[in-house]
């Protein structure tokens, strides 16, 4: 199992979109590490996440690697990951936050 944490903001992602946020990203985990994605799925409630001083909209998906990644490949994972919340999220390039990380 891949160990993903997904942090979205209270009302800012749809329950639909919730679940194919989820499902791509099992499917990316899948592909990159031949490993299903195991999802923690946290809510930040309204009025508790800011930006700025502004509510925030941010979008944030986690991963821990089953292996060690070259920076090439990482960067590559990377996009990949940021493409797939930006698309099923309708956030733009500044509102998602990825990162992969390396086994511990």
């Amino acid at each position: 199992m891949i160990p993903v944490m997904c942090i979205v903001q209270e009302g800012q992602v749809s329950k639909a979109a919730e679940r194919a946020l989820k499902s791509e990203i099992g499917s990316f985990t899948r592909r990159a590490f031949d490993a299903p994605a195991d999802i923690d799925w946290i809510v930040v409630p309204t009025g508790s996440g800011f930006t700025a001083a502004r509510p925030s909209t941010t979008v944030i998906a986690s991963l821990h690697a089953n292996r060690d990644l070259a920076d090439k490949e990482r960067a590559s994972l990377l996009r990949q990951l940021a493409e797939i919340c930006m698309r099923k999220t309708g956030r733009s390039a500044h509102e998602v936050v990825t990162s992969i990380r390396n086994p511990r």
